[in-house]
């Protein structure tokens, strides 16, 4: 079994944390003695850091939109229809008051929580700050999940580790056999091979499997097509 921390890793468990906390932890404010203020805290970190998050999505989501189109634009083809993006929509920002290092804030109020007196474990099931429980994976049954965008009409991947140590990279550059591209420690790799010949395309094939300490696990990724254009 392995333990995960009780502050999630990802902004998304973060701020669910967050939410969850605003609204459960005035049930135990006079039992655990957490002040209005901590309360107020709590309530205006969340709202900001949704509020964060809901703008850089909104952002991503009108950059993606208008790389599409600029591409488009560019490269054609000609037959394409042409979808400017949607307009950036703007976000209604909290009126409460921004405090900075919300990670910090939230790790010593939980720490004072669970060292009080009256804390007991049903109360942090409640509140959601005891760690999750999860089995760890069958090394034999990893299998990456490669995805892709481009950059500079390059394709660049993107996968998640899953507590391993490496990812062997695997190409078919249109040979119809597969070789050795290379082995990431990160998870993205930005492909940096010549591109085909200007106004042609051509496909590119990318498969992938695990490493923990120098040997291969799981099975090979379901392979990956990619359209590049030179």
């Amino acid at each position: 079994m392995t333990t995960s921390t009780t502050i999630p890793r990802t902004d998304a468990g973060k701020r669910d944390l967050l939410q969850h906390l605003s609204i459960q932890l005035p049930n135990y404010a006079t039992l655990l003695e957490i002040s209005a203020t901590d309360l107020d805290q709590v309530q205006s970190s969340f709202d900001w850091f949704d509020y964060s998050l809901k703008v850089e999505q909104a952002a991503q989501r009108y950059t993606d939109g208008n790389y599409a189109f600029k591409r488009v634009l560019r490269d054609g083809p000609k037959s394409a229809a042409i979808n400017p993006p949607a307009p950036l929509v703007i976000i209604t920002p909290p009126t409460s008051q921004p405090f900075a290092d919300i990670v910090g804030f939230l790790g010593s109020l939980i720490i004072r929580i669970k060292k009080h007196k009256n804390y007991t474990e049903t109360i942090g099931k409640s509140l959601h700050i005891i760690p999750a429980q999860t089995p760890a994976p069958d090394p034999a049954l990893l299998q990456p999940e490669l995805t892709f965008d481009y950059n500079g009409g390059h394709p660049v991947l993107y996968w998640y580790h899953n507590g391993t140590d490496a990812l062997v990279i695997e190409a078919d550059y249109g040979t119809g056999s597969f070789g050795l591209v290379t082995i990431q420690m990160s998870t993205r790799f930005e492909d940096s091979s010549p591109l085909p010949l200007p106004g042609t395309l051509a496909l590119w094939k990318y498969r992938a499997i695990y490493r923990i300490r120098d040997a291969q696990v799981g099975q090979w990724s379901k392979v990956l097509d990619v359209s590049v254009k030179g």
